[in-house]
């Protein structure tokens, strides 16, 4: 099937923005990534306890993401209820984590816990989604599989929806990302610097 010039040159843009991003995010030396998260982790704690979010969705730390798992193991101890995603199929499903949950690696090298219970996106009061970059306008550029746009296509449209939160390092931020028409924007973003509307 023939695709049009500006999807192509889209998906070239993005394809090559994604390989820029991902190389400057792994460059990350241990200090700095420990500081960062430390400053992330604690935004993200501050953004929860503001919002009283009882459904709270993160994600397990996968090829240089910062590391939200203090965040979640904290939001389960105070009582909240903590979702991460797991892939089925084309779909992004979400799942029940607890700081004890067994996990096995999905065909990524994501963990995902087992037999764990299952809530729709719909239902989750905020997101706290990773990212592979980000622009000041709220477009998100993920690993390129759109899980999380067709996950949440229902919140460009609806007025009762979770919080869409990105979760990144400064250095992941672009003057502009190329958005297509499916591209769910983001509400804000946690970086090492705090939070960003």
């Amino acid at each position: 099937m023939h695709q049009p010039k500006n999807i192509m040159l889209t998906r070239e843009r993005k394809s090559q923005l994604r390989r820029q991003l991902l190389a400057r995010r792994l460059k990350l030396d241990a200090a700095q990534r420990r500081s960062a998260d430390a400053a992330i982790v604690k935004t993200a704690i501050e953004l929860v306890q503001a919002q009283n979010a009882q459904k709270v969705s993160g994600f397990l730390a996968f090829r240089g993401e910062p590391d939200l798992a203090p965040a979640l193991t904290g939001f389960d101890a105070d009582g909240r209820q903590v979702y991460v995603p797991v892939i089925k199929g084309r779909d992004m499903r979400f799942v029940r984590w607890q700081a004890d949950a067994e996990t096995r690696t999905n065909h990524f090298g994501i963990a995902e816990p087992v037999n764990a219970d299952e809530l729709a996106p719909q239902q989750l009061d905020l997101v706290l989604m990773p990212l592979v970059g980000f622009s000041s306008g709220g477009g998100r550029l993920g690993m390129g599989a759109g899980y999380y746009d067709r996950a949440f296509a229902f919140c460009r449209h609806e007025t009762t929806r979770p919080r869409l939160v990105g979760v990144a390092y400064r250095l992941q931020q672009v003057d502009s990302l190329p958005l297509d028409e499916w591209d769910v924007p983001l509400d804000d973003v946690i970086t090492e610097d705090g939070l960003t509307r």
